[in-house]
């Protein structure tokens, strides 16, 4: 392993220029030569690793187990979610990148794929138990479920950590709080205010969803 300039000790396949520019390079498994440059360390690291990777799934089918064990949580969700995922709804990808950053990658973001258990997953739904409605938790599960099956079916991993993870059970539904025609008068009255508040007299007047009332065209309205 080569050094910094610094005398820090590099990862493999890194070293270090005079002019501080760091060299990332490896020999693919076809014989080719592949090399970038990077002012930042970590960027010359996080090339490697997904170079090196999508090499072996190019060549092979399938990435090595041993070659790639060192990938962390943090680094195959973004290769899952920029390679796997790309082509899903903008909401989708929102969903799933917010409820990574806020509840799996502060608890396992830092863990090798290879040395996720159960147990680390079956905490970030206990964790969240307490904050969120259910239907965000089966967000997450759908999500980080969907990211070890990939992680699972290329080869990083031998057995899948969901197999004995359970879900905590389901949260009583609240009661529905219906605005009364008073209620319903003030926030008419507050949302005239606002650019939107056509539209929001609109949502209210007939249940509409965000996503319905976005959607409407003048042929949807019978005149």
């Amino acid at each position: 392993m080569g050094k910094s300039l610094s005398g820090k000790v590099l990862e493999k396949g890194i070293t270090q220029r005079k002019d501080g520019i760091y060299s990332a390079r490896f020999i693919s498994l076809s014989g080719k030569r592949h090399e970038k440059h990077f002012k930042i360390y970590q960027d010359a690291i996080k090339w490697l690793k997904t170079a090196k990777l999508e090499d072996e799934i190019d060549f092979t089918g399938v990435p090595n187990v041993d070659a790639f064990g060192e990938y962390t949580v943090d680094e195959w969700y973004h290769y899952w979610i920029d390679t796997f995922k790309s082509r899903l709804s903008p909401n989708t990808l929102r969903n799933y990148r917010d409820r990574y950053l806020s509840d799996v990658k502060p608890r396992i973001g830092n863990v090798k794929v290879r040395d996720v258990r159960p147990m680390h997953c079956q905490q970030i739904f206990n964790s969240m138990y307490k904050d969120y409605a259910n239907g965000t938790m089966y967000q997450t599960y759908i999500m980080l479920g969907s990211m070890f099956k990939s992680a699972l079916k290329n080869g990083l991993i031998r057995n899948h950590p969901f197999d004995a993870v359970e879900m905590p059970p389901s949260k009583d539904k609240k009661d529905i709080h219906y605005l009364t025609v008073e209620e319903q008068a003030i926030f008419k009255e507050e949302a005239g205010y606002t650019d939107k508040g056509h539209a929001f007299s609109l949502i209210l007047q007939t249940g509409l969803r965000t996503s319905e009332l976005i959607g409407l065209t003048f042929d949807c309205v019978d005149f």
